[in-house]
């Protein structure tokens, strides 16, 4: 049941249109009131969990009630403007580890060798 819930939580938290500090306070209460509930009732099906709190489509729908379309609007911006700089971050990461390795390999491959050409003259005694 705590797979069930875990999930439970993470989909109320995916239908949120954004996560600010009062959804969060909001989504902690309801996880201390669904875990008190289940120690008061003893419940084991997670069916009366939904049939007590709702589903949670429903319960982020709810949250989502006093919040302001125009905050919505900059908190989806800035989480987009954010997802567009770590991929590019990542992008030059990614091509500059190719390339260093490409240049290492390559110069593996073009060292030069070195003989010892030392001439020696033996002594006659």
């Amino acid at each position: 049941m705590q797979k069930q819930l875990q999930s439970y939580f993470k989909d109320i938290k995916k239908n949120l249109p954004c996560l600010n500090s009062a959804m969060r306070k909001m989504l902690n209460d309801l996880k201390v009131s669904v875990n008190t509930f289940i120690d008061e009732n003893n419940i084991t099906d997670f069916t009366q969990i939904e049939q007590h709190f709702g589903t949670a489509e429903n319960i982020a729908k709810e949250f989502a009630v006093g919040i302001d379309n125009s905050f919505v609007k900059s908190y989806k911006f800035k989480k987009r403007i954010t997802a567009i700089v770590i991929s590019i971050l990542v992008a030059i990461l990614v091509i500059t580890a190719s390339l260093a390795i490409y240049i290492y390999i390559e110069n593996e491959k073009n060292i030069p060798v070195y003989y010892n050409n030392e001439i020696t003259y033996e002594r006659d005694k």
